[in-house]
């Protein structure tokens, strides 16, 4: 996730602090580096380092920038390190063109390398830079800049947005094809952007475009154009009435709700990465190595969890897993220089996994390979490796699409490593990655869509709730666990997440008349969990179950809220499913009870202490 801004108007004397001010409002959106490229007398004057929006403004001075047209970015890092180099916008071959993307080229590694191969001069690791070539490539042989935007999409694969202009040309062009993209038309003015709080501050004619569309600004009109075809679309602006920072919400009372609804968005671009990049080193490294650990913390830790069942099942692989402050004390000892340490962080900074990946280093225990979700962190350039989450910055503080994306990349690497060792057929694992590529978007929509209004309704009935538990078994040991913390976390619930076999070892004790416990399952294990289930209803407990719909369960639940159905789909997709639905009914208790979900009194987002 990154956001883009590009404004052509009439007035030169002030495009920096137009795009400044615009882009400001696109700070959730990436904050790893900031670049800014405006055209005055036909030269382009293209500043950009590393930094938010703030510092690089006062280093650079962005806002001072003169010009009648220009594109700025914010960076949230995938492709490249966020450095100096790989900040956007870019220039083409020569500093003519400029432009700058949001999204991700999944064709990245071989597009690359057939630009450079056919003389193009690329500077950077950054996939937004092969945008710009792409436009530049086809303007060559075209000499028209609409037609060579239109066919720059034919060669770029993935989910993308980006605007592009020539040093001289009046005109800004911009492509949607997957990503966000708007666009506004001022007095005097015309701007198009990753998303409307970026817009707000100019104009609220707003002109939405569709996948597949592109179109060109001038100071005083936006053409759309249909980019199959060239064909131009009437298209007229709307009025928005929505204030700034409800956009930046994408129009969801909180950032955590918006964030849950991202997850179809996020396994795309994350399957699209996954298989664009050049990944041999991952499978590699577990290769290569006699023992296996997986550490984490917090809901990386309840993912690690579900991470076990998938290596196991998939790939026959044995995987040792341990929370980061306990890992040393647990198993340092059992460590030797052919071990893989696969340590995972969204921020990439959590002082338990550093403390860990220190460890490995200073002793020669082996190699690492980090899951992170920052592009630039301690863990991404120390670890022999990494695989990136792309789920762009996750603002509210309970974790929810990093969460998915890591029981995804889970899926995903095992089923690879089954497919090399030999454990999985080959047709199967094609099968759960085509599933995991095509299916799983679409059933992650239609679980947010079918289990929110179940999920809001339940809530209202649990707000005098003070206790309860949530047990999984098997495959949903680590989902029953995440959707306790996320109870914890943001309701100040008291919700202890175990593994229901186990629940009859002691806290059975505590379940009185209504005492309510969540039941997370699969239809593969159903026929076990209705003995745990029957442990609380004879103790007259309050069951509720979160799983595919079974007629065999329907008997086990007072009522319809209390069974939030996901899709039908399979065993291997229901882990990532599972967890929508304790998402969702954390969020709407946490909401009913009063409490602000994306900020959680004692905690915060990146945890750097001991």
């Amino acid at each position: 996730m990154c956001g883009i801004t590009g404004i052509v108007t009439r007035n030169s004397d002030n495009i920096g602090e137009l795009l400044v001010r615009c882009s400001s409002k696109l700070t959730y959106r990436g904050y790893d580096s900031v670049g800014v490229a405006a055209v005055r007398d036909g030269i382009v004057d293209l500043r950009k380092d590393v930094g938010t929006i703030e510092d690089v403004d006062r280093l650079l001075g962005l806002s001072k920038m003169k010009g009648d047209r220009g594109i700025a970015q914010l960076r949230w890092a995938t492709y490249g390190a966020p450095n100096k180099i790989n900040a956007q916008p870019h220039f083409g071959c020569e500093e003519v063109f400029f432009g700058a993307h949001n999204g991700n080229i999944h064709n990245y590694v071989e597009y690359r390398r057939q630009l450079i191969e056919t003389g193009h001069t690329i500077r950077s690791e950054n996939d937004g830079e092969l945008c710009v070539h792409a436009v530049d490539k086809y303007y060559e042989q075209t000499g028209d800049m609409l037609e060579a935007v239109r066919l720059s999409t034919h060669d770029l694969k993935g989910a993308f947005a980006f605007a592009v202009g020539r040093s001289d040309k009046e005109e800004i062009y911009a492509v949607k094809m997957g990503s966000t993209l708007v666009a506004g038309i001022a007095e005097n003015a015309t701007i198009v952007s990753s998303d409307l709080p970026s817009i707000l501050p100019l104009t609220n004619r707003i002109l939405y475009l569709a996948d597949g569309e592109m179109l060109s600004l001038t100071h005083d009109e936006v053409k759309v154009f249909r980019i199959e075809d060239g064909k131009q679309l009437e298209r007229k602006p709307e009025i928005s009435k929505i204030d700034a920072r409800a956009a930046e919400k994408g129009g969801f009372p909180h950032f955590m709700l918006k964030e849950i609804n991202e997850q179809p968005k996020v396994v795309q671009d994350l399957m699209g990465v996954l298989e664009g990049q050049e990944n041999e080193k991952w499978f590699s490294l577990f290769e290569d190595a006699s023992r296996h650990y997986l550490v984490a913390c917090g809901s990386s830790y309840n993912a690690s969890i579900v991470g076990t069942y998938y290596f196991n099942r998939l790939a026959g692989l044995p995987i040792i897993h341990a929370l980061g402050g306990q890992f040393e004390p647990m198993y340092g000892n059992t460590m030797d220089s052919d071990s893989l340490s696969i340590l995972v962080s969204q921020s990439g900074e959590t002082k338990d996994i550093l403390n860990v990946l220190n460890m490995v280093y200073e002793n020669d225990y082996g190699k690492t390979l980090g899951i992170v979700n920052v592009i630039g962190s301690t863990l991404m350039f120390k670890a022999n490796s990494y695989v990136p989450m792309t789920c762009g910055y996750e603002i509210s503080v309970p974790a929810t699409k990093t969460y998915y994306s890591q029981a995804v990349i889970f899926a995903y690497l095992s089923a690879k490593l089954g497919e090399r060792n030999g454990h999985l057929d080959p047709s199967e694992a094609a099968s759960l990655i085509n599933r995991l590529r095509t299916d799983l978007p679409r059933l992650t929509q239609t679980t947010i869509d079918r289990t929110g209004i179940l999920a809001k309704n339940l809530a209202k009935t649990l707000t005098n709730v003070k206790d309860l538990y949530c047990l999984g078994y098997g495959f949903t040991d680590g989902v029953a666990k995440e959707g306790a913390l996320k109870i914890k976390e943001i309701c100040y619930n008291h919700c202890e997440g175990m593994y229901s076999s186990e629940f009859k070892h002691g806290p059975l004790s505590i379940v009185t008349d209504k005492y309510p416990v969540i039941f997370v399952t699969t239809t593969e294990d159903s026929w076990m969990v209705i003995n745990h289930i029957n442990e609380v209803k004879a103790r007259s407990g309050r069951t509720i179950i979160v799983g595919e719909m079974e007629d065999t369960l329907l008997p086990y639940v007072a009522n319809k809220d209390d069974y939030l159905a996901v899709p039908k789909s399979d065993i291997l997709l229901n882990p990532i499913l599972d967890v929508i639905p304790l998402q969702l009914l954390s969020y709407f208790l946490s909401v009913d009870i009063g409490i602000n979900p994306d900020l959680p009194r004692n905690l915060s987002k990146t945890l750097t202490v001991d």
